[in-house]
């Protein structure tokens, strides 16, 4: 399992992400108690979950105060910004955090198919408000925002946003599980 360092190592690599800022911002979620920590003499080893955690709060570009609040929102953010009951269906995803922890799986162990899927696929990480939205190669645009927010309204006059491209997404999933 890699640890955090090589975590940041391979986001610097595959999505350009500075690794200073990185280190940063992981450190502000080991404060918060989002990313693992470590022990004496024993790196912190981020998860799935953890790693993708950590490149949603990176590309949110969030002020270094409010990382542990963009984190905990890619956790609570649902397509559309549907309000969702405990008997909507399994397929949709209760979050952009679950959404992303799904492609990663797919890029991990997937079959060939479905790899070059999301290979295909394109990531936005919206700066300035809680938005995370999915493009598909069919042109199709999956839109997370917090709950009860509408999807389709732009909550600021210019939208800016952190993308990454699928192929990058699979490599930086590859490498480290």
């Amino acid at each position: 399992m890699a640890t955090l360092n090589q975590t940041l190592d391979a986001i610097q690599r595959h999505v350009g992400f500075p690794r200073s800022r990185g280190y940063s911002v992981a450190r502000r979620l080991q404060e918060a108690r989002i990313l693992p920590i470590g022990g004496p003499g024993i790196a912190p080893a981020p998860g799935q979950r953890d790693v993708c955690l950590l490149l949603a709060v990176l590309m949110s570009a969030p002020k270094l105060h409010e990382a542990p609040d963009h984190a905990l929102a890619y956790a609570l953010m649902t397509p559309g910004g549907a309000v969702l009951s405990a008997d909507a269906p399994a397929r949709i995803p209760r979050s952009a955090l679950e959404f992303l922890e799904v492609k990663a799986e797919v890029a991990i162990g997937g079959s060939p198919e479905a790899i070059q899927d999301v290979r295909a696929h394109r990531y936005e990480f919206v700066h300035g408000w809680r938005e995370f939205s999915a493009h598909t190669p069919e042109g199709t645009v999956t839109r997370f925002v917090l709950p009860g927010a509408l999807a389709s309204h732009q909550q600021a006059p210019h939208r800016v946003a952190g993308v990454v491209k699928g192929e990058a997404f699979v490599n930086l999933m590859k490498e480290l599980f």
